[in-house]
């Protein structure tokens, strides 16, 4: 037999219950927890609670800043440079000066002379350290510790100094003095900061200096040693010398060109018998011009004769031999000027081989020294290197030693906002404390309640459904129970038998194979059939009693009779049968919901045909069901409905086609194995099927219920009577209530 604490449920009813039977109880010990904790921060000693507020900024300006017009040189402030702060103001320096400058030694609170008997106690157990052998400077800094709190605003970079103390005096002093400390602290830092920057600058400087004297003699005597000397250009000699040259050579050979045109033009009018002296060449000579003056006069005195007299005058004769003895005077003198530029070309042809010799040596010249200026290359950026790392040096010292001796050097921090005096305590906090205290007396004593009630045994239920074959989960009563079980029946759980009564259309009874194949009804007496019937029936004085048609669900072969039955055997599954269809159907609906309001878990499995119970249980819809779930259209999540008017669920016929479902009808058993993990009863409806498709249904772990709506219908008989046929002797008969 199982324990009964195994099967038990915990009814919340019966909780709350408990809870309101002891309400007083659980007042009075929450009031009195707050009373004890009134009285208990009455003799609590009052600590004080003061803050002072840092603000970590760069406070350089723009006048006291090295580099004043440079931004990338000021530190950068991020979170983890404001927790280092946090850390440097609760170091041991800062409070320590803190401890001697408020001489906090002479306060019991931070260094008590005494020890109180309980303390003297413990130290000679060995549970805490002697404080006469702890310094008094120690003792002092761990009690401050223990009072202080130095944290960061989140998203900010202020610092919050809180001290807590007996005396509220005190207690601002503290966090004062503690921020004004760390100030000083930073100022101290910077002065000592640039004391030894100065002193690390100075002896670099001079090591600087000398390295940059020695490199530029350096420069000095590789170029006297190598007549690399610069010209005003900054270029060598050499270059200088060459590019003077090769301005010269150009000048000659443009003006050698110039020489050749000109005496090429003058040969040229010389042999075609042109007249030389209209040549540009030949005009710019001062002789020529005379004697073209000459001409022009003796042109026109013979122009001026030749109208008084004849050509063969002795005054016009001479006159033209005079002209004649001009042109050959031009001639030979155009000759002269040809030969003068002949010479003037060949002069120039000369200069300029000889500049071309000079060129070429100083181009020899250069590049011999072209190596050697690579080397000077070198040490001239050595030494500009040395000679800028002096400046920077340079200007660095002088920024430094004139910051050395300022007292008012900005620290990277102000204080703007001073501790003030608190006017009361932050502990003890009495009505905070007293609420929680009668919240928490409330919330325990309810507890302490419920665990009371349930160690007790009387807030645990039975479960009503036998696990175990031959024996009920309620002990040591016996069977019996099935007939004084009468609990009180859920009315909005009946179905509208005007939905289920819906007749069957011939297109749903076409489709369903299992009432396609409907078995032969024999025609047999009367007598034989009513004997049968009476075998399946229940009855309270004995089998030989017919029970008769009736609505009262209390009856023998009623609803709630036959539910409990059913709670009283071993199996799960229950087919039911009815033969009349959706009339007889609808006792399959009140025995569902019969047992869901027994607080079982129980589905329904909607294989009627016509679907028109699963329907009425979901208000008409027609979600997916049995056949999706056999075509593998579907899984168990998707065709498990919540019946509308009780607990319990349905699966309906589905959306699939009937005739392709029941291909894969063989997988029925392993299906109703599955549900029959999960919930107490499996109830499969099978609607006006044969007896022989019912029996293909059965397993060990099935039952069969014949729904009856009329007794007297020779279909529920015949159907009846094929059970009997088949050997199937066990099959319980619903009668269906009239509504």
């Amino acid at each position: 037999m199982r324990d009964t604490a195994e099967n038990a449920d915990i009814d919340i009813g019966a909780l709350f219950a408990a809870l309101k039977r002891n309400w007083l109880f659980i007042v009075l010990g929450a009031v009195l927890f707050a009373v004890l904790t009134w009285g208990v921060a009455q003799f609590l000693t009052p600590y004080y609670r003061s803050e002072a507020r840092i603000l970590i900024e760069t406070r350089e300006s723009v006048f006291t800043r090295p580099n004043a017009g440079s931004e990338n040189d000021r530190p950068l402030l991020d979170a983890e440079a404001v927790k280092s702060q946090v850390e440097l103001v609760g170091s041991a320096q800062v409070l320590a000066k803190v401890a001697t400058d408020l001489k906090l030694a002479d306060y019991a609170e931070f260094y008590p002379k005494t020890m109180s008997p309980v303390k003297q106690v413990l130290v000679m157990l060995g549970l805490r350290p002697d404080p006469r052998t702890i310094p008094a400077s120690e003792q002092v800094l761990t009690r401050m510790r223990e009072n202080l709190q130095i944290y960061a605003v989140t998203g900010s970079r202020v610092i919050v100094v809180e001290f807590a103390a007996k005396n509220p005096q005190i207690a601002a002093d503290v966090a004062n003095k503690i921020a004004n400390e760390y100030i000083a602290m930073q100022v101290a830092a910077k002065r000592q900061l640039t004391g030894d920057a100065t002193g690390w600058l100075a002896p670099e400087i001079d090591q600087l200096t000398k390295k940059v004297r020695e490199a530029e003699s350096k420069i000095a005597d590789f170029r006297a040693a190598t007549d690399l000397l610069n010209t005003s250009g900054n270029t060598s000699l050499a270059t200088q010398q060459m590019s003077d040259i090769s301005s010269e050579l150009s000048r000659l050979k443009a003006q050698r060109a110039a020489s050749e045109a000109k005496a090429e033009s003058i040969r040229a009018a010389l042999k075609k018998g042109v007249p030389v002296n209209s040549l540009p060449e030949v005009m710019s000579s001062g002789i020529m011009q005379q004697l073209n003056e000459r001409r022009g006069a003796l042109m026109a005195e013979i122009a001026n004769l030749s109208t008084t007299l004849l050509d063969g005058h002795p005054r016009l004769q001479g006159l033209r031999a005079q002209l004649a003895d001009l042109d050959r005077q031009i001639r030979q003198e155009g000759n002269t000027i040809l030969k003068s530029l002949d010479n003037e070309v060949n002069t120039a042809r000369s200069l300029e081989q000889e500049q071309t010799r000079e060129l070429n040596r100083l181009k020899a010249q250069a590049a011999e020294a072209g190596s050697k200026e690579v080397e000077l290359r070198a040490l001239e950026r050595e030494a500009a290197a040395q000679r800028d790392l002096l400046q920077t040096y340079l200007a660095r010292f002088r920024e430094a030693s004139s910051r050395v001796d300022r007292t008012d050097q900005p620290a990277d921090a102000r204080i703007f906002s001073d501790a003030t005096v608190a006017g009361e305590p932050y502990f003890p906090k009495v009505l905070p404390m007293v609420s929680m205290s009668f919240v928490a007396g409330l919330l325990l004593l309810s507890v302490f309640v419920l665990l009371r009630e349930l160690f007790s045994g009387r807030a645990l239920t039975r479960n009503p459904v036998r696990t175990v074959r031959g024996q009920n989960i309620w002990g040591d009563e016996d069977n019996r129970i099935a007939e004084n079980f009468t609990p009180a029946h859920n009315k909005t759980a009946q179905i509208d038998n005007k939905l289920i009564a819906q007749p069957v259309s011939e297109p749903a009874v076409a489709n369903n194979e299992m009432i396609e194949r409907q078995m032969a009804r024999p025609e047999i007496d009367v007598e034989t059939i009513q004997r049968i019937y009476d075998s399946y029936t229940v009855s309270e004085n004995g089998a030989d009693e017919v029970v008769a048609e009736t609505d009262d669900i209390y009856a023998p072969n009623g609803v709630a009779a036959i539910a409990s039955r059913l709670m009283l055997q071993e199996r799960r599954r229950i087919i039911l049968i009815s033969p009349e269809g959706d009339a007889g159907s609808a006792g399959s609906v009140h025995l569902l919901r019969e047992l869901a309001d027994r607080s079982l878990r129980v589905l329904l499995v909607d294989m009627s045909g016509t679907g028109a119970i699963s329907q009425a249980m979901l208000d008409g819809n027609k979600p997916a069901g049995i056949t999706d779930l056999l075509l593998n259209v579907k899984q168990f999540t998707d065709i498990i409905h919540g019946d509308l008017y009780s607990d319990a669920d349905v699966i309906p016929t589905g959306l699939s086609d009937p005739k392709a479902a029941m291909v894969q009808a063989e997988r029925l058993p392993v299906i109703f194995e599955a549900l029959e993990t999960a919930y107490d009863f499996v109830l499969v409806e099978i609607g006006a099927s044969t007896a022989e498709q019912a029996l293909n249904l059965d397993s060990d772990a099935s039952l069969f219920v014949m729904n009856v709506f009329d007794s007297e219908d020779q279909t529920v008989a015949q159907t009846a009577l094929a059970f009997h046929e088949a050997g199937q002797e066990d099959v319980t008969i619903l009668m269906v209530p009239h509504s």
